[in-house]
């Protein structure tokens, strides 16, 4: 086994063990929501051979009377990280590029590797958005 590929590893296996224990532990909620979809939520901290990582995992299904196309207008969930003051540390948008049929669900993830010490909170939003064309935002 080649040394890098070995401290690869170790660090890969100290990070996920220490991921869970530093003791934090961050708050979410759906704090808009003026679509017909349902969202559920869970984060997890992770650890990875660059680092921690935050990931906020979300399944939306889609309770209304209507499919929902990527060739109609398409709500965006957007999911903002914040510090103990309320600022912005990261928010990124998606808006779902498959069908979602009444009834089904389709799952969504947010990631955050950086400033994770600072993240107390997360919102999440789901909203139409105004003649926006679907596709992916992300902004720091």
């Amino acid at each position: 086994m080649h040394r890098r590929t070995f401290l690869g590893m170790v660090t890969t296996g100290c990070g996920s063990l220490l991921a869970g224990c530093s003791g934090s532990t961050v708050d979410g909620e759906v704090v808009a929501n003026e679509t017909p979809l349902v969202i559920s939520h869970e984060y997890t901290i992770r650890g990875t051979p660059s680092g921690t990582v935050l990931i906020v995992d979300v399944t939306a299904e889609n309770r209304g009377q209507n499919r929902i196309t990527p060739d109609g207008r398409v709500p965006q969930v957007t999911c903002t990280f914040l510090n103990a003051d309320g600022e912005t540390l990261h928010q990124s948008g998606i808006q779902p590029l498959e069908p979602i049929a009444v009834g089904t669900a389709t799952e969504l993830q947010f990631k955050m590797g950086t400033h994770l010490n600072e993240v107390t909170r997360y919102e999440l939003t789901a909203a139409w958005p105004a003649d926006a064309p679907s596709q992916a935002t992300d902004t720091d």
